[in-house]
């Protein structure tokens, strides 16, 4: 008769718990609230071809910015090209 084990490697792999192995705890509320983007201030990834970041880069150098203001500079300018206000920042 062999026994089956609930610890090592193949305890962490398995995608479904096994049978009776269930938790009867309730999902906690909190674990499920948003975490992210919260604050006063939301970071946000841009992905760019490396040829395409290193000409942006090129350009922040030559007008003494940073990418982040011509960023910001670039999508207030969609914003009141469609008759919205502009960014505050």
């Amino acid at each position: 008769m062999s026994k089956t084990s609930n610890t090592g490697l193949a305890a962490f792999t398995r995608k479904t718990p096994p049978l009776g192995d269930v938790s009867s705890t309730p999902i906690d509320a909190a674990a499920t609230v948003r975490q992210r983007g919260k604050g006063e201030v939301v970071a946000l990834t841009v992905r760019l071809p490396r040829a395409d970041w290193e000409r942006l880069h090129q350009l922040a150098v030559a007008e003494g910015t940073s990418i982040q203001q011509l960023a910001v500079r670039g999508l207030s300018r969609i914003f009141t090209d469609k008759g919205l206000p502009a960014l505050k920042s």
